[in-house]
């Protein structure tokens, strides 16, 4: 009896649905509290030294104080523009949706281009689109001017068009700038170990992007649509360290969370190892359209 073949059953996943399951940006409580907890500490010390020292331990707990209060407002501003922008983002869910998301986006640009997560918004938005237009408005960031807390989320969004698009050379450029350790956020991180792991595996260090690759789990709930991301990458490292059996099953994962980044290896100028796997795995699920025959006519 032959075995049925597998059927896809849910829509492929999209930007929309992406863009709906965007997280509000929140301030870190527990690091807040240690950095009150800190300045308390400051200023007891001050307080018991006074009689030896002077006022000049209370100027100093106050200079401290002075420089944490200014870095948590900068903070604040940073978190509070994050979450604006995010809102805006949730409700790009169509076409219409992303036009009016584009305008507010546009509307707060701050003169000169230089909010750098304006333009990663604005770039996700056209991404759908067109991918070069999204790459122009990332490329047109000042990367070293940008927050520090921003700067990797440049190169990681500029990295994943990059590579979307063929310059992988480009992307890796950008990935070795990228250090994991600066986001302290588990979904980000796991981009962001993606972009690195494809650039890696694409630009002849795939060991080393399978070492990375094993510290992320791509079934982890906690992921969202990064999942589909760790899975693509896992098939470039797994091609080319000559698993085809690794690779196979991490193509077959990627087609249940979607379908689209399988079809995505099956265009024109793809690795031939990875046109004709894509094809078996597309083929296997019943996914693979038919060539339609041609009649000739005399």
């Amino acid at each position: 009896m032959a075995k049925p073949r597998k059927q896809i059953t849910a829509a492929p996943k999209d930007t929309a649905e992406a863009l709906e399951q965007i997280e509000q940006p929140t301030m870190n409580w527990k690091v807040l509290g240690l950095i009150g907890l800190a300045l308390a500490v400051v200023w007891v010390i001050a307080g018991i030294l006074q009689p030896t020292i002077g006022y000049v331990g209370l100027i100093v707990a106050g200079v401290l104080t002075a420089i944490a209060l200014g870095f948590l407002f900068w903070i604040w501003r940073l978190t509070r523009k994050s979450a604006d922008i995010a809102a805006i983002l949730k409700g790009a869910t169509d076409k219409e949706g992303r036009i009016a998301a584009l305008e507010q986006l546009r509307a707060r640009q701050t003169p000169g281009g230089k909010d750098a997560l304006n333009a990663i918004a604005q770039a996700q938005l056209v991404a759908q689109e067109t991918p070069s237009e999204a790459i122009r408005i990332l490329e047109g960031i000042d990367i070293k001017k940008a927050p520090a807390m921003v700067q990797d989320d440049v190169r990681a969004n500029l990295a994943m068009f990059y590579l979307m698009t063929g310059r992988a050379r480009e992307a890796r450029e950008l990935a070795n700038e990228i250090r994991l350790d600066r986001q302290p956020q588990a979904k980000a991180k796991a981009m962001y170990a993606a972009v690195v792991a494809e650039a890696l595996a694409r630009t002849g260090d795939a060991e080393e992007a399978h070492k990375l690759l094993e510290t992320y789990d791509p079934t982890d709930k906690e992921f969202g649509q990064i999942s589909g991301m760790l899975l693509r990458a896992q098939v470039y490292t797994y091609t080319a360290t000559k698993k085809r059996g690794r690779a196979r099953t991490a193509m077959e994962q990627l087609l249940e969370v979607d379908p689209n980044m399988v079809a995505a290896f099956v265009q024109k100028g793809m690795r031939p190892e990875l046109s004709r796997l894509a094809k078996q795995v597309l083929s296997g699920a019943g996914a693979l359209p038919k060539p339609k025959m041609r009649v000739r006519t005399r």
